[in-house]
């Protein structure tokens, strides 16, 4: 359903992620757990394309 292939996203200079990759079925349910200032809100805005990600990235819902 959800898949997310080589996932890298900046703010100026600053990488934030770096290759990231993930893939969630149907039904499934997927929980991000990490400290504060671990770049989750930054996966998750770079998933749903707020943050721009790096050439390269692949980030497909139902295929699309």
């Amino acid at each position: 359903m959800l898949e997310v292939c080589g996932l890298s996203a900046c703010y100026g200079k600053h990488r934030a992620l770096d290759g990231v990759g993930l893939s969630v079925a149907r039904g499934e349910i997927v929980v991000i757990l990490a400290a504060n200032g671990a770049v989750k809100t930054t996966l998750l805005k770079a998933i749903a394309g707020l943050v721009p990600p790096t050439r390269g990235a692949r980030v497909t819902l139902d295929g699309a």
